[in-house]
């Protein structure tokens, strides 16, 4: 860790009203997988630093690769002339100060993964496309897949005494199948997780699976008011896109959120529940955010209420919630600004298995998968392109249809949830069940 590299940056930034170095230092190995074939092994080691600065009222910042002997001196030329170009604001708030972690240390960094090699890479790649080569005896081709393991450590300290390290692994994969019957099926799957415990044989039958049913599905015909039935993999974006964006605490205070005067009242069904959990084994699961803030366990929305909203050192009064890290991409945090991000939002479990779900429902619709799962996050209002979704008629799953428009609000849906599911799943930032909304509607031609 070039824990010398920051505080020689320091050091140079003592003339400022406040100042802080932000080092990130990945090793990434990821495997490629092209036409059910392994088609490349790389490993790659980025390392660098991000220097931000406030004095008298404007802001510079600027980043580079540690790759020098100079690289600190011509990171702060840069960020100096940011600066002096800046306007001047009464806004800045402070950067971070020095506090007691409030959990004890999440389990996020995993030694297998670290020492994981090309061979080990390999024998996941192989075991995946060995398994998901057919579906009920039908070829089944994978034209795009990956599988990234990484570590990174970081360091932030700033002019106000904070001194945090940070030490995560990261692993990742994307995975596309495609299935060609009538006409072309897809199927596409995502794995995070800061441990090495990904299965391949289940991941390779699921998407094998999902291709075969989009390839097989029937267009959807007609008009009906229905329950939605959210997998977790589109599931988690249609949240993060709906209610991540009515609490992100920069949306808060530029008046954008759609929460933006809800606090303490009910904002969603009594048995929803959500909570921003670091306690949780999960990609940005840490005692401090990238700015050096105490995370700490908080309610969202508790039995229906709106309790918290997320804030990083720009809106005042951070939570904790200040990123530079992704749980998708582990190169080149030190070029990131902190944004919001959820450190693990965690939806409460229910009591019902999926089969439970639809013995209970007359008519429904399950969404395997969206074309885009992107409601807009200013009103929640969505109609989006069912790819591949299952009817539900009479507590049974009847067909499989696609080319279906699901239209609804996902602040409405939120209020209308009547059953969720029992066992959840971690997606990004995200760890939720299956869920069942009332009040979408499905329109087909």
């Amino acid at each position: 860790m070039n824990g010398f590299a920051a505080e020689k940056a320091m050091q140079k930034l003592k003339e400022y009203d406040q100042a802080e170095v932000y080092i990130s230092d990945t090793v990434v190995h990821t495997i490629y997988i092209d036409n059910s074939r392994i088609s490349n092994v790389e490993s790659k080691h980025d390392v660098g630093m991000m220097f931000r600065m406030t004095d008298k009222g404007r802001m510079g910042k600027a980043s580079v690769t540690l790759n020098g002997p100079d690289s600190e001196t011509d990171c702060l030329a840069m960020s100096d002339s940011v600066l002096r170009f800046s306007p001047v604001s009464d806004k800045i708030n402070p950067f971070a100060y020095p506090e007691q972690a409030k959990i004890p240390a999440p389990d996020v960094f995993d030694k297998k993964a670290a020492e994981v090699t090309p061979e080990d890479l390999r024998d996941l790649a192989k075991r995946l496309i060995d398994s998901s080569s057919s579906h009920n005896g039908v070829p089944v081709n994978i034209p795009r897949a990956q599988i990234r393991v990484s570590v990174t450590d970081s360091h932030v300290i700033n002019s106000n005494g904070v001194d945090v390290t940070h030490r995560s692994s990261l692993v990742y994969g994307h995975f596309t199948s495609m299935c060609v019957r009538d006409h072309p099926g897809e199927g596409i799957d995502t794995f995070h997780s800061t441990r090495l415990d990904l299965d391949p044989e289940s991941i390779g039958r699921g998407i094998a699976e999902k291709a075969y049913n989009a390839a097989t599905c029937k267009e959807y015909k007609g008009h009906a008011k229905l329950p939605m039935i959210m997998m977790p993999g589109d599931g988690a974006d249609m949240l993060l896109s709906s209610l991540g964006d009515a609490v992100d605490g920069e949306n808060v205070r530029y008046g954008r959120s759609f929460w933006q005067d809800d606090m303490d009242t009910q904002v969603a069904s009594e048995m929803f529940s959500v909570y921003d959990d670091p306690t949780v084994p999960a990609p940005l699961s840490e005692c401090f955010d990238d700015e050096g803030v105490a995370t700490s366990r908080r309610p969202i929305i508790e039995d229906g209420f709106l309790r918290n909203n997320l804030r990083d050192t720009f809106c005042g009064n951070s939570t904790g919630n200040g990123f530079r890290r992704s749980s998708v991409e582990p190169m080149g945090a030190y070029e990131r600004t902190p944004t919001i991000k959820p450190v693990n939002l965690c939806v409460k479990p229910g009591k019902y298995s999926l089969a439970q779900m639809v013995e209970q429902l007359d008519d429904a619709i399950i969404v395997e998968k969206f074309a885009a799962a992107d409601p807009d996050g200013l009103s929640g209002g969505f109609a989006l392109n069912v790819r591949c979704g299952h009817l539900v008629h009479k507590g049974e799953i009847v067909g499989v249809v696609n080319n279906a428009l699901c239209m609804g609000n996902m602040f409405d849906c939120l209020k209308n949830v009547s059953m969720i599911g029992s066992e959840t799943v971690q997606t990004g930032v995200i760890k939720l069940p299956v869920i069942c909304y009332d009040g979408t509607e499905l329109v087909g031609n």
